[in-house]
């Protein structure tokens, strides 16, 4: 009841619509918006496609504002990931899967292990306190995600990264020919130390900043029609 009373005033472009609920047993259901470009990950692992770097803009643009709306609201989402983030017929991502999400409690800490580990921040690995700055360290895991292609540590069991995360501080391998910016904002995303990662408010002046650089306006969409939409076309 508490997941449903948070969604019902969740209200934003940027994440998944939450239309209707049905609480009585057997028939339990939430009724959201219908996303017909499916999920980030499947766009990216089982259809082989891949973002270029407006694209990648763009896509975390759209995951930030979202993000930051939830947070703005004490809401933790806590198993971010491409598997939960969701493209519309117009291609807008928008965040979904509140399944584990929370509303962040007068204290602003949480414990308890959510989310599933390639992408899960250490503190929450370690079931240590945590507030929305793990989603922090989702998002800069996601990024990643975005701009390699790749499943995070795909060399690894999900355990044996939790374990690499924690205890040898292992990351994803950012490719040399990142973006310098980028490649900065990766790494402040995934700090240790939970305090030194950037809030999404900061994340989204960073990526329209790079958006203005690359040749995107300032929602990180491309100027022309080329781009996204293209991709998507090419990748059928």
């Amino acid at each position: 009841y508490c997941l449903i009373h948070a969604r019902r005033k969740v209200r934003h472009r940027n994440v998944v619509q939450f239309i209707g609920a049905c609480t009585r047993q057997p028939n339990l259901y939430i009724i959201t918006d219908f996303m017909s470009g499916g999920s980030v990950y499947d766009y990216l692992h089982k259809k082989g496609s891949s973002f270029k770097l407006p694209e990648i803009l763009r896509v975390a643009t759209d995951i930030s504002k979202g993000m930051s709306y939830l947070h703005q609201n004490n809401i933790i989402h806590r198993d971010l990931k491409t598997a939960n983030l969701l493209m519309d017929e117009n291609k807008v991502v928008k965040v979904a899967d509140f399944g584990v999400a929370r509303v962040k409690d007068t204290s602003g800490v949480m414990t308890a292990e959510t989310g599933t580990y390639r992408w899960m921040a250490p503190e929450v690995i370690e079931h240590k306190p945590y507030d929305h700055k793990a989603d922090v360290f989702s998002f800069g895991i996601v990024l990643w995600e975005l701009l390699t292609g790749k499943i995070p540590y795909d060399y690894l069991t999900p355990l044996q990264a939790a374990i690499g995360v924690v205890q040898k501080g292992i990351r994803p391998t950012i490719p040399k020919d990142t973006n310098p910016k980028l490649a900065e904002l990766l790494q402040k995303c995934w700090h240790r130390d939970s305090a030194e990662r950037p809030d999404f408010s900061q994340i989204l002046e960073i990526l329209q900043r790079l958006s203005k650089e690359v040749g995107t306006d300032g929602d990180g969409r491309q100027k022309t029609k080329s781009g996204f939409l293209s991709a998507l076309k090419r990748s059928h």
